[in-house]
């Protein structure tokens, strides 16, 4: 894990940012989405990426994210989540990110309800190419428990290093193919303390992998780009949809009875964008050694941009 922490570290502290800047070949119509191209969204040259729900975010941003969902858990639990975050740029590379994360599980013995863990991350963005529609991020964050009940309770605290990667395809001279997108990263997670026996494992089927690595991938395909840039005719109401497959797998490290054990889920999604929110509907289905862990489960996702909102109404809430 200490290589994943050195990585991303000289990310954050030693890398330079390289930008690249590029004119927007928007084609009119009586629907153009030109507004969009004109706000706070994660852009690289022509290319907006979506705020994507199980991949961490590239872009600097000011925003809100609530992701509220409902899925089964073990011997007839149900488990409501609901996964709140605050980020604030402060400059056009760096943010920091407040975060929490509200939990209901309804047991056949009673209820836990509480919030789960309080989390803090700083990201970097220490490389931009708009001409080739890439950014390239690193991120440190660290959370621990909050909260009394038994849906607060795990290790005292668990630090993440990732490197995150996103990678539009408007390079490639194949029109059909220039709308596609991927966003990755791969993270590094490191729990310490000892939290003892998980209070609710027999309900949600969570596993203790202590340390462990994560891998995430997203791949999407943008209507909005599609119309916008590539100059294909599309329905007004396609035209700032984004359809999605997302997927984490989550890979045990720890001698603890699980090594090399691999637990994760796939998300499908569709994403619609305008230039001060998005909204995303998703439905996810697990995997692996512990393929209950999270259950089948549909997902609303939101995520608010409140800088450009902001400045819509006429303030402004960072200088970048």
């Amino acid at each position: 894990m200490k290589k994943f922490f050195l990585i991303a570290f000289c990310g954050l502290c030693a890398a330079q940012t390289v930008g690249a800047t590029s004119s927007l070949a928007v084609h009119p119509s009586s629907h153009t989405a030109t507004g969009v191209y004109n706000s706070d969204l994660a852009r690289a040259g022509e290319r907006i990426f979506i705020e994507p729900l199980v991949v961490k975010d590239a872009d600097i941003d000011n925003q809100i994210t609530v992701a509220p969902s409902l899925s089964p858990g073990y011997g007839g639990s149900t488990l409501f989540q609901t996964p709140i975050a605050l980020e604030k740029r402060l400059t056009h590379s760096f943010s920091l990110r407040l975060e929490s994360h509200y939990e209901d599980v309804q047991t056949p013995g009673g209820a836990h309800t509480g919030f789960q863990y309080f989390g803090v991350q700083g990201k970097y963005m220490f490389y931009e190419n708009a001409p080739h529609e890439i950014m390239a991020t690193a991120i440190v964050r660290a959370t621990t428990p909050m909260g009394y009940s038994q849906a607060g309770q795990g290790n005292p605290m668990t630090l993440y290093g990732y490197l995150l990667f996103n990678k539009g395809m408007g390079d490639i001279p194949v029109s059909w193919i220039r709308p596609f997108a991927i966003q990755t990263d791969i993270a590094g997670i490191t729990p310490f303390g000892s939290s003892g026996p998980e209070p609710l494992s027999p309900y949600v089927g969570l596993y203790d992998f202590g340390n462990s690595a994560r891998f995430d991938g997203a791949l999407e395909y943008s209507f909005l780009y599609l119309h916008d840039v590539v100059g294909w005719n599309v329905p007004s109401f396609l035209d700032q949809v984004v359809p999605a497959i997302e997927s984490r797998t989550l890979i045990n490290e720890s001698a603890n009875g699980h090594q090399g054990a691999t637990a994760g889920y796939t998300s499908y999604e569709i994403n619609y964008q305008t230039d001060w929110y998005q909204i995303g509907l998703a439905y996810q289905t697990p995997y692996g050694v512990d393929s209950s862990f999270i259950g089948r489960r549909g997902m609303l996702y939101m995520t608010f941009f409140y800088g450009w909102l902001l400045k819509k109404m006429g303030y402004n809430s960072t200088p970048f």
